[in-house]
């Protein structure tokens, strides 16, 4: 086998990766938490180039994503918080009899919640053509948990597999589902609690050899994440441990991909077996990408339990490279690129899309809250030395006086963390603002532009690295205006999300705005 370096398979906001292949074609799924849309759906030929080639959830009336306020989690006292969002986690993605199916967990924080209390609304989607990204309206179902994953028998019975909550714990259990109504065909039945029993999550049911397998992650998310199995001759168990486990091991904490764990294993045509993850790049401290989806090796011996190699940037490639790089085209012209995303639920009439330009409705609401739409719009960071940038077109006169008009280019994660330059109208000042509350951070630093020429545009850009983040405008293609250089290390934390660039509007009354010349990244 030829070792190729392709990690990570899927760079950026990329966490707990699962996939299924189908026809020649690998297809992933991703968790999403609270932007719109959602459950982003990759194709491969062959697991070296992946396109995006939909989003499983892109109609605001399937689901809302608005009660997915981000917590802070941690005392007062300690020097930087935990950011945990809601939204979409964890989905899990299966193929039987010529349909895709897709299960996930909805998780709801409210703020008239306790701290430690979330909701959760589990649902499958469904379709018979993955490439047309028009799948079924969500078939909701009760189960106290998050992580679910499907699993067919050889008498085609379905079971769904996943974490419940049982606060401040999570168990493995299973039940029998009917996947046209959502109705339970069984009792819930615990299947394993793992051997740490912190945080047992990411289940998979795999059958070989005579043996139900049960993949699982623990640990946690971080430093301490790790993979194990056990099996059984029944499916209901009881499940014998593997003795050798971990079946994949923490990560190396001096490498450079860390965090491993939260996977999925599959073959590929020649019979190799792989694993793909969860994991982050990182480097002095920084994992400013978040968590990606990365590739590595396993073997799994007739009879025996697999062994999952240590993933590393190159992995070894069993398959050649896909003669043709030509996808089917079914996904009706006319619609948003699909890299695009949003927050929770926006306000559709606020977005128009033209030949690269968008033109954006501002809100009233702004970034640094969760309660109400904001208007923004984005793609995910994919690449570590890069660069962003996007052209303001000239204000409407109506926009320049008294308006409340703050617009401009955001590096976001989420409401508690992001950071902008953006111009002030009311002020005529140029602001780059920087906001991490996990680390209690929150610097603000203008610049006076005087009243902008009648007919000016204005582009804002950000320059970046893995160990900065340079903000800069420029007024009708002038000379580009730097501003502070930021330290990743600033942006960089314990969550679930990873860096989204893009655009925004806010102000006192709606006012819209037209952005040309997106230079945004894709994959």
């Amino acid at each position: 086998m030829e070792r190729v370096r392709i990690n990570p398979v899927i760079p950026g906001f990329a966490p707990d990766p699962s996939l299924v292949y189908v026809d020649g074609t690998y297809f992933l799924v991703n968790s999403s938490f609270h932007l719109f849309p959602g459950l982003p759906v990759y194709a491969s030929k062959d697991l070296r180039d992946w396109k995006q080639i939909g989003n499983a959830l892109d109609q605001n009336r399937q689901m809302s994503l608005q009660d997915s306020m981000t917590k802070l989690v941690g005392s007062n006292d300690v020097e930087e918080k935990i950011a945990a969002q809601g939204g979409l986690y964890a989905p899990s993605i299966r193929y039987h009899k010529g349909t895709f199916y897709i299960i996930c967990t909805n998780v709801f924080h409210k703020a008239s919640l306790p701290p430690e209390v979330s909701e959760y609304q589990n649902f499958i989607l469904s379709t018979t053509d993955i490439w047309v990204d028009e799948w079924s309206d969500p078939v909701f179902y009760n189960f106290h948990g998050i992580d679910t994953s499907l699993f067919w028998d050889d008498d085609n019975r379905v079971y769904v597999i996943g974490a419940a909550s049982q606060s401040p714990a999570t168990k493995i259990r299973q039940f029998q589902i009917d996947l046209k109504t959502g109705a339970k065909l069984s009792e819930e039945q615990l299947l394993w609690e793992g051997i740490s029993k912190v945080y047992p999550e990411g289940p998979h049911m795999y059958k070989k050899d005579g043996w139900y397998y049960l993949l699982i992650a623990e640990g946690g998310c971080f430093a301490d994440h790790h993979t194990i199995m056990s099996r059984s001759r029944d499916i209901w168990g009881p499940y014998e441990v593997n003795p050798a486990n971990p079946v994949l091991a923490k990560a190396d904490p001096n490498g450079y991909i860390q965090y491993t764990s939260h996977g999925d294993l599959f073959q590929d045509p020649s019979g190799q077996w792989y694993f793909v993850c969860l994991g982050v790049r990182k480097n002095n401290g920084r994992f400013i990408m978040g968590r990606e989806s990365v590739l590595t090796t396993a073997t799994w011996p007739e009879g025996e339990y697999p062994v999952i190699d240590p993933v590393q940037l190159d992995v070894p490639l069993a398959i050649k490279r896909g003669e043709s790089s030509e996808w089917p085209v079914r996904r009706k012209p006319g619609r948003p690129d699909v890299g695009f995303v949003r927050i929770r639920d926006p306000v559709e009439e606020n977005y128009e899309h033209g030949e690269n330009s968008v033109t954006l409705t501002s809100s009233n609401a702004d970034l640094s809250q969760a309660d109400e739409p904001v208007t923004f719009i984005g793609k995910r960071q994919r690449r570590l030395d890069a660069s962003a940038s996007a052209t303001l077109e000239p204000l409407a006169p109506s926009a320049t006086n008294g308006s409340g008009l703050k617009t401009g280019l955001c590096y976001y994660k989420d409401e508690h963390r992001f950071t902008r330059v953006f111009l002030d109208v009311d002020a005529k000042e140029m602001v780059l603002e920087i906001v991490n509350r996990a680390k209690s951070i929150e610097r603000r630093i203008s610049r006076s532009v005087g009243a902008l020429d009648k007919g000016a545009k204005v582009t804002f850009g950000v320059e970046y690295t893995e160990l900065e983040l340079s903000f800069w405008y420029s007024v009708d293609a002038g000379t580009k205006e730097k501003l502070e250089g930021i330290d990743t290390l600033d942006m960089t934390g314990h969550d679930f999300v990873g860096p989204i660039i893009g655009i925004y509007a806010v102000s006192d009354k709606q006012y819209k705005v037209r952005y040309s010349d997106l230079l945004l990244e894709d994959l």
